[in-house]
């Protein structure tokens, strides 16, 4: 294992395998039982620090990896540079036709794109593009309990640190304007109400319960969201929606407001007629402005389960269309999760139903 063990000499300067305990798990499993054998694999995630983590397992279980990643993030250098000098295949937007046993994508950049054994899609965005294919099959890994771990517990705490690398020190009493409360939505109110911030939260649906100490915004009356707009201080799109903002709201109020704008999605939430500039991070998403996007303890599960779902497709056919993940698949990733992290996964089951999270 070679491409293994060179990887494990830098990943061991970053991270300790108490903060993946996941896939320290899989690695350990993967180099003995080697699931990819002689696969040809495309791992499409963004390429960041801890994504050389969640390779290991892929590479010590023998498979043929290229590597490339959505359009939202440009690479980490360091990252890329290291994957390049030990001769993985590395492209920006892999060339058409070519065929693989497997592909792991990522807002769904790959949907048009061959896989003998399927695909496994990480994003609630690319499911989209993947329920117009109806000749391929994909593993959701964005609609199980393990995926609210990473969203809810940690794009809050990443969004909270890029803002405070951003000079943003001080968010209490700052006045935000949230647009979305799915899981995305939900992990960035949990952490600024932590930081105790002022939340005003915009949706479509009143009848979800808001967490205390927020305020609930119709997104359907545009007046009430425009007034809201000028008296923030920070805007943030979280609704996993392309253009939500240009194509129900006046986009002057947002440009020509004292608010910095930030999109927190996969897609450009904002839209095309917001200059790059408008919006903190030129539109992408604002977390990848940091070395690690989502702390390493809480994008171990859902990287862990990630690779298991290639595992699967591999071990079992299924039929075209896109398909949940099994109970036998998440809940041995979602008990080693919370145990490690002294968190009682009872309170995190009732999402499976689509319950809010815990507080």
């Amino acid at each position: 294992m070679p491409l293994t063990t060179n990887i494990l000499q830098v990943t061991n300067q970053l991270f300790l395998p108490v903060e993946y305990p996941c896939l320290h798990s899989q690695l350990q499993q993967f180099a003995s039982v080697q699931p990819f054998s002689g696969k040809e694999v495309l791992y499409a995630a963004p390429l960041t620090r801890n994504t050389l983590v969640a390779l290991l397992p892929v590479f010590a279980g023998g498979a043929q990896v290229t590597l490339s990643w959505p359009d939202i993030i440009d690479p980490d250098e360091d990252a890329l540079s290291l994957m390049e000098s030990l001769g993985v295949a590395c492209y920006q937007t892999v060339p058409e036709g070519k065929t693989f046993d497997l592909i792991f994508d990522c807002c769904g950049k790959y949907a048009g794109y061959s896989a003998i054994s399927g695909h496994v899609e990480l994003t609630r965005s690319g499911l989209d593009k993947y329920k117009v294919q109806h000749n391929k099959a994909c593993l959701d890994v964005d609609s199980t309990l393990i995926k609210n771990f990473e969203t809810i517990l940690g794009t809050g705490e990443s969004l909270v640190r890029a803002l405070k690398q951003s000079g943003f020190t001080e968010l209490a009493g700052k006045r935000f304007l949230l647009f979305g409360y799915g899981k995305v939505g939900q992990g960035i109110s949990r952490a600024l109400l932590n930081e105790k911030a002022d939340i005003r939260i915009v949706e479509l649906r009143g009848d979800l319960t808001f967490p205390e100490g927020t305020h609930y915004i119709d997104g359907q009356s545009a007046p009430a969201v425009t007034a809201e707009v000028q008296k923030a201080d920070f805007v943030v799109t979280a609704t996993g929606i392309e253009s939500v903002i240009e194509n129900n709201y006046p986009v002057n109020e947002f440009i020509e407001s004292p608010a910095k704008l930030i999109n927190m999605g996969g897609e450009d939430e904002f839209g095309e007629a917001f200059p790059a500039e408008a919006v903190l991070n030129g539109k992408h998403t604002f977390n990848f402005i940091l070395d690690d996007p989502t702390r390493m303890e809480f994008i171990d599960p859902i990287f862990a389960v990630y690779n298991e779902c290639g595992k699967l497709l591999l071990e079992k056919t299924y039929s075209a269309g896109v398909h949940l993940p099994p109970d036998e698949l998440i809940m041995p990733v979602a008990e080693q999760f919370c145990e490690t992290q002294g968190i009682d996964i009872g309170q995190w089951l009732p999402m499976k139903t689509g319950a809010c999270a815990p507080v």
